[in-house]
């Protein structure tokens, strides 16, 4: 017979014990899985959510964009100022080479350069136009032809003007037989009736002037160049009472030109980097933002982009904060469940691994076959756990992120190298014994288990009193850590705590009848049938899936609070700026509308006190009606109006809202119209805000009753409307706006809702937080699964021992499911009081009001229906797990057992 080699051996091992090695890829498979997903995920959402910010800002708001003065000679030519802006050119191109690689992907095209002179006073023309003043504004741009479309005539022809000699003829534009030639929009030559082929004077300088060679449009106005230069196309026009109606426009001439146009001074110049937003998703905001200020220094422009990506760092913090907890956890148990399978595996090879050292196996060559196993095992399967990752969260793969899921392959290697190294050839370890940590065993475990209590409650104090004002960018890692750290000082603490519990409950159970119960609390409180790995990876799942619950419990009703608060009732009819006349009734007779509260405005109404005044909107609503419309409204404050809170005579009972530049504890008036006339106030509350009546700003508000003994005149400028039970949001408001009229706008609490959880960071952070719920509960599955797998030897051997003495069937499975419950509630248990530790102190160190689209951040909560689903999922788990125990251990034959026993 051929000898055994270790590799052959090994693959045998492999081959006889497939179940050991399908949980072990299975585990590296799920903890690679989540070890790549986690930072795709973020990465994902907060691409989302950046993309989502910056897609509403426009060209102008985002490209750097400088304007200077740009001299021209106009005794140098056309030759001369057309090399000058040839080397302007290069120099922004130049600058743009040298952006920074994060800001280089984004500046995609061409530098852009505008060149404008005047405003120069023209005449109106021949023919009455309703001007009393005209000024020209005369752009030159090397792309107008590529962006205009002409509508009559021409666009101007290429002018060259020759550099200026002593007793040289004057040049192009200086005399009527050489006018300029200019071009202008449709709509502008339109409005000052200027026609193709007449011409005018524009006093710039000596006075140029100027022939009308055609007009334009634009070949896509949604171009991002017109953003820039909006006024091409539309007059500016103001309406002065006292001179007139001044008219501006801005026409182009051709780039040769600028000699000519220098003639009244420098030229204005503008040129701005044309931003491609696209990649703006996918690159890094810290990195963006740092290019981008520096790329502002050295080229000298300015742009709103940098505010924009500013602004985003509490929203990307909060993500990396949540996502980055909810993954700790998951992560944990993962690498708890591995080790668990670790064990099992090992635990199932035990007699041939013992056999091995008994015939001579060194504990080195043991524990390299178990690591090479391990080695075959581990990192396939973290080959395709980062490949699932990869495929179920898109998005560009980096050399960074593959690293730490990829390491995560070796580690079965460690572990079964290690576990299989400490078997020893003895007789106790072939049946199963173990030895009990006594001595300095049991002393260093005392001592780790106090300092991980410790380090646990100094990581909770330091990061609540780090809370909101630590400005430190990205994640905080100490709260990162804090789910381990808690679920594993929580489960210390209860695995200390319970056998003192159980060893009571013995005691109590020894005076009455019966064995199981006993027996089973008596062995449950002095040998608990796992260890802490199990109890921690289980309580880790428990604690993710609390969190989980409580983040979505918080978002959900933190955007059911921004409903309110931005709606004030089921639906809002903004006038714009006010409501027709009989809007209201109209409103009222809409089917499904069951009540509406009218808000009214009053202009020039100033709140005074001693030294100072205000000028406030003053609101005037019927406090019966909105307290009819706002009932049952969730955190709606009722305001103290209406009938039943009256003011002294004399005295107009207000509520003041927001921030006021008055001294709110003294003496106030009200001052109405122009001039004013003053009515003493009677101060009924003041309150931050007033739902659906303000959205940040500040006003008075006052009763209808109280406004009518005022006598000022108001106009409708709100309605808020309440509907019927089960009336159609969308429905009813398409109704009522048809109602109220073309102009006014409607808004329901309903869209406000489903716009805050639909949004690119809320709805990212909802699915991720989901995926972490499912995969909390599959992993505390496994965990459980895999403790009970861990004493199914000595659990198989104890219920045939028991049966074989005569003990009733019953009594021994009794006897059985002491051995898993104890272990298992207090795992739930711990997971339970981690999550209720854990999602307030993770909640109360970020912003959590972004996830809630409001000003208000919402509380931490967590409905008993969630909670009471919650508990009962982990019971059937923890039922199943005893149904498992059981039926495994009647599958053990006693008679085998008791040859074990003999060996």
């Amino acid at each position: 017979m051929r000898a055994m080699s270790a590799p052959r051996l090994a693959g045998r091992q492999l081959r006889t014990d497939p179940v050991g090695a399908v949980l072990v890829v299975l585990a590296t498979l799920v903890a690679a899985c989540t070890l790549a997903a986690w930072p795709r995920t973020v990465d994902r959402v907060v691409g989302a959510d950046q993309a989502d910010a910056l897609g509403p800002l426009v060209a102008d708001q985002v490209d750097p964009t400088r304007v200077a003065s740009w001299l021209v000679d106009p005794a140098a030519g056309t030759v001369r100022s057309a090399a000058d802006l040839a080397t302007l050119h290069a120099d922004l191109q130049g600058d743009a080479a040298e952006a920074g690689a994060a800001l280089r992907p984004l500046l995609a095209d061409p530098a852009r350069v505008i060149l404008t002179a005047g405003p120069w006073e023209t005449d109106r023309g021949p023919r009455p136009v309703g001007i009393t003043h005209l000024d020209t504004h005369v752009r030159v741009d090397e792309q107008l032809p590529d962006l205009v479309r002409v509508v009559e005539g021409r666009l101007p022809d290429p002018v060259t003007v020759p550099a200026s000699l002593a007793g040289a003829p004057r040049p192009t534009g200086t005399e009527p037989d050489h006018p300029l030639e200019l071009a202008l929009s449709a709509e502008s030559a339109d409005r000052i009736d200027w026609r193709v082929g007449e011409t005018r004077t524009l006093a710039g300088g000596s006075g140029v002037d100027a022939v009308l060679v055609g007009t334009f449009e634009a070949r896509d106005p949604a171009d991002p160049t017109w953003t820039h230069l909006d006024s091409t196309f539309v007059p500016q026009i103001v309406e002065d009472p006292n001179a007139g109606t001044l008219v501006d426009v801005f026409a182009y001439a051709d780039p040769g030109a600028a000699p000519l146009l220098a003639v009244g001074g420098p030229l204005d110049l503008t040129s701005w980097f044309p931003l491609d937003l696209a990649p703006a998703a996918t690159t890094d905001r810290a990195a963006l933002l740092q290019d981008l200020r520096a790329f502002r220094t050295a080229t000298a422009t300015d742009t709103e982009l940098d505010h924009a990506l500013a602004n985003l760092a509490p929203r990307q913090d909060l993500v990396a904060t949540v996502l980055g907890v909810l993954a700790a956890g998951p992560a944990g148990a993962a690498l708890g469940v591995l080790w668990l399978a670790v064990m099992l595996t090992v635990d199932r090879r035990r007699p041939a691994l013992v056999l091995l050292r008994a015939r001579g196996a060194s504990a080195g060559f043991v524990g390299a076959l178990g690591a090479s196993q391990g080695l075959v095992l581990g990192v396939p399967a973290a080959v395709a756990g980062t490949v699932l990752a990869v495929a179920l969260v898109p998005g560009p793969v980096s050399a960074d992120g593959l690293v730490v899921p990829l390491v995560a392959g070796l580690v079965p290697a460690g572990l079964l190298g290690m576990s299989s190294a400490r078997v020893r050839a003895t007789r106790s370890a072939l049946a199963g014994g173990a030895r009990s940590p006594r001595g300095r065993r049991g002393t260093a475990r005392w001592v780790a288990e106090v300092c991980v209590v410790l380090l646990a409650a100094v990581a909770v104090v330091t990061v609540r009193d780090r809370g909101l004002a630590d400005d430190t960018p990205g994640a905080d890692p100490v709260l990162l850590a804090l789910p381990v750290l808690l679920a594993l000082a929580v489960s210390v603490v209860v695995l200390r705590v319970v056998p003192v519990l159980l060893a009571a409950l013995s005691r109590g159970l020894a005076r009455r009848r019966g064995l199981p119960g006993f027996v089973g609390a008596a062995g449950a409180s002095r040998a608990p049938a796992v260890g802490l790995v199990p109890v921690v990876a289980l309580a880790l799942g428990v604690a993710v899936t609390t969190t989980s619950l409580v983040v979505l419990a918080t978002m959900d009703g933190g955007a059911r609070r921004g409903g309110v608060d931005a709606v004030g009732a089921d639906v809002a009819v903004r006038g714009a700026p006010s409501l027709t006349p009989g809007a209201a009734d109209a409103v009222r007779a809409v089917p499904g509308v069951a009540a509406v509260a009218v808000v009214a405005e009053v202009d020039d109404a100033v709140l005074s006190d001693d030294r100072d005044g205000d000028r406030v909107p003053l609101l005037v609503v019927d406090g019966s009606d909105l307290r009819e419309v706002q009932h049952g409204l969730v955190g709606v404050g009722r305001l103290p109006l209406g009938d039943d809170v009256a003011a002294p005579d004399g005295r107009v009972g207000a509520v003041v809202v927001g921030d006021v530049a008055v001294d709110l504890t003294g003496p106030l008036t009200l001052g109405i119209g122009s001039p004013p006339v003053e009515h003493p106030v009677d101060l009924l509350t003041s309150r931050d805000r007033a739902a659906g009546l303000t959205h940040g700003e500040s006003a008075v508000v006052v009763d209808a009753a109280a406004a009518a003994d005022l006598g000022a005149p108001a106009h409708d400028v709100l309605l808020l409307v309440r509907l019927d039970p089960g009336a159609d949001p969308a429905v009813v408001g398409t109704a009522v706006g048809a109602a109220a009229g073309a102009e006014a706008s409607v808004v329901t609490r309903a869209d406000v809702v489903a716009r805050i959880t639909q949004g690119a960071l809320v709805g990212g952070v909802r699915r991720a937080t989901g995926a972490a719920t499912v995969g909390a509960l599959v992993l505390s599955a496994l965990a459980l699964g895999l403790g009970v797998a861990l004493g199914g030897r000595a659990r198989g051997r104890l219920l045939a021992l028991l049966t074989t003495l005569g003990v009733p069937g019953r009594d021994a499975r009794s006897l059985v499911r002491w051995e898993v419950l104890p272990w298992a509630s207090v795992a739930v248990t711990a997971g339970l009081a981690t999550g209720a530790v854990l999602a307030p102190v993770m909640l109360g160190t970020t912003d959590v009001s972004v996830l809630a689209g409001g000003a208000r951040t919402p509380s931490p909560t967590l409905g008993p229906l969630a909670l009471g689903v919650l508990v009962v999922t982990y019971a059937v788990l923890v039922a199943g797990a005893v149904l498992v125990a059981v039926v495994g251990a009647r599958r053990t034959d006693a008679v085998t057992v008791l040859r074990e026993g003999e060996a």
